[in-house]
């Protein structure tokens, strides 16, 4: 069996497996059988994130859609033949492959029948609750019986991790997207408000709570508890997982999108209660899809990665990065979906969330800009080739093979003394607990993100709870929540004793424009890069730009630098403070400073 761990070196995450360090770049798909394994084993890939799920249900329980032909515990006795071939495929045709099983924990048809009263209403059917007991105890049985066949098979020395997956899109979401609210839900939220806040016979909400007028105490409470324990649903399938598995092989899961995703009611907003598991060694999401995945705009984090490095864990994004080659997914699988369930273009013409751009070379410009955002963050990168296809051109296959011989050429390189964020975005997940659902006051994280993205300022993203540890290296604050928890109040006291500028959202004003954002920063005494609208990643010793227009723009850095054009395979070395650009719009280009 191979032993797998996190490993930091110099400021930048590895997994490391027995004694040999690899780079987190790893491919996957939904649909194997259209997947490109072969490529990117040809181009140097080994890492491969391969799916298998307990049952064929819905991963989105409002369009219906599944990528599962199989579910191994649909049938009499459990079938592992899907997973299987595609993990032999993988094998022979790379024998040193690392596999990691990335694992739908959500229960058979069967389960769901016999279990009604564990289970929460959804527009496709009954799911499994994220609070049962039932599930978590059953579920942890079919967990167990499939990792001992994984760990038995003739490919088990290949495994190097697993990825554990549940709840709608796989990503710890209400099945439900509404706090798995049911008669056992409100059932286990009495029992836990008296436990952990001693409320005797709390009043359940009702649903109309959630909105404007109807907004209560109750209310606050159940967004808390819906996050609270669907986090610790998670820490108990990953304690069986790493049990299970002896503690050797690192352990992920989604979850935590606490810079992202809005709505309390979800039960995203526990990162808190699990960030310092043992059992987990990874935290994923997507990146972000603001602005439909437009480009010219910053595909930020979800998820608060300075504060998941800080807590010595990887962050390992999922870059779904749609090329000039993404098509529809009934095209993909012809006759196996609805024509309507998703769409590349909507009913005005414009483009969706799943339509690419329209060449390779932004293809590659799109691929380029996600690798650069997370390599400068310290991330873990998995290329999700979704419906399979997308990244099936010689171009965009050479482009990935040189990102990863960039990540692997930084592992020995000391960035201490290089130019790194001056601004930090502080996430206070607790604070939406005190906004409605349907309150714009909502949309300030998003706002604030997108507009710092644009800003040509790079800036690094912690949860307020590390504010005392980490504040005093920056040179100003933005604080993104309307009404703060007591945890932000105080690292905003904080910034104003450290004498620190800061910016704090009050009601009426969450809109602050990108110009706004850039020149107080300036004023600030922070360095801006670029003030034209581009999207500006620096850190560990890599220096991106993505091109808001036509023509010439630059890049400013705060003193004379060494600089390798890394996506310019002509470009020569040379030493400035200032870089000249002359490219399309969209343009992406990476440096190496020194």
């Amino acid at each position: 069996m191979l032993k797998t761990k996190i490993e930091f070196i110099n400021n930048k995450p590895f997994i490391k497996v027995n004694e040999n360090v690899h780079s987190p770049l790893a491919y996957t798909t939904y649909f194997d059988e259209c997947g490109e394994w072969k490529d990117f084993i040809k181009h140097g890939y080994k890492m491969f994130f391969v799916n298998v799920s307990f049952t064929d249900l819905p991963i989105n329980n409002v369009t219906g859609f599944t990528p599962f032909r199989t579910g191994v515990f649909e049938t009499a006795t459990p079938d592992y033949s899907g997973f299987d071939e595609i993990v032999h495929s993988i094998i022979e045709a790379c024998p040193d492959a690392l596999i990691f099983p990335r694992i739908n924990i959500s229960m058979p048809r069967k389960w769901v029948e016999e279990n009604l009263y564990e289970t929460v209403s959804t527009p496709t059917g009954a799911r499994e609750s994220l609070f049962s007991e039932a599930f978590k105890s059953d579920g942890a049985e079919l967990l167990k019986t499939l990792l001992s066949h994984i760990r038995s098979a003739d490919y088990a020395d290949r495994i190097a991790g697993y990825q554990l997956c549940g709840g709608t899109t796989q990503e710890w979401i209400h099945h439900d997207l509404f706090g798995s609210f049911s008669e056992m839900g409100t059932e286990k939220f009495r029992k836990w408000a008296q436990i952990k806040h001693n409320t005797q016979n709390i009043k359940v909400p009702v649903k109309n709570d959630f909105e404007n007028d109807r907004f209560s105490e109750e209310t606050r409470l159940y967004y808390e508890f819906c996050s609270e324990e669907n986090a610790k649903t998670i820490e108990h399938f990953a304690r069986i997982t790493k049990k299970l598995i002896n503690n050797e092989q690192i352990v992920g899961v989604f979850y935590g999108y606490n810079a992202f995703v809005s709505d309390p009611i979800w039960g995203l907003h526990g990162l808190r209660n699990i960030i310092d598991s043992p059992y987990i060694d990874f935290f994923s999401s997507p990146c972000c899809y603001d602005c439909n995945r437009e480009l010219g705009v910053d595909w930020g984090d979800m998820l608060p990665v300075d504060s998941i490095k800080l807590h010595n864990k990887l962050c390992f994004i999922e870059c779904d990065i749609r090329t000039h080659l993404t098509k529809r997914m009934q095209d993909s699988r012809p006759g196996e979906y609805h024509e309507n369930q998703f769409y590349l273009l909507n009913s005005n013409g414009k483009k969706t969330v799943w339509c690419g751009p329209d060449t390779p070379e932004l293809s590659i410009s799109a691929i380029r800009k996600a690798f650069a955002h997370q390599l400068t963050k310290s991330s873990g990168i998995w290329w999700f080739d979704m419906w399979g296809g997308w990244y099936h051109h010689s171009d965009l296959m050479d482009e990935l093979q040189r990102l990863r011989l960039v990540y692997n050429s930084l592992k020995a390189k000391i960035t201490s003394d290089l130019p790194a964020a001056e601004v930090v975005l502080f996430i206070d997940e607790k604070a939406y607990r005190n906004i409605e659902r349907g309150n714009p006051l909502l949309n300030s994280v998003n706002n604030l993100r997108v507009a710092m993205g644009n800003s040509g300022i790079p800036f690094d993203m912690f949860m307020v709870e590390d504010a005392p540890e980490v504040l005093r290296k920056y040179k100003a604050a933005i604080f993104t929540a309307p009404r703060p928890s007591e945890e932000g109040k105080s690292a905003v006291e904080l910034c104003k004793e450290l004498k620190i500028p800061y910016v704090s959202i009050e009601d009426e004003n969450i809109y602050h424009s990108t110009n706004d954002l850039r020149d107080f920063l300036v004023a600030s005494g922070v360095h801006c890069y670029n003030a034209d609208g581009c999207v500006v990643y620096c850190g560990n010793g890599i220096l991106a730009i993505h091109t808001a227009k036509d023509g010439c723009t630059s890049l400013t850095l705060p003193r004379k630098y060494k600089i390798k054009p890394l996506s310019d395979t002509r470009g020569n070395e040379f030493i400035a403070d200032r870089i000249n650009i002359n490219a399309p719009k969209h343009s992406t280009f990476i440096f190496e400073l020194s």
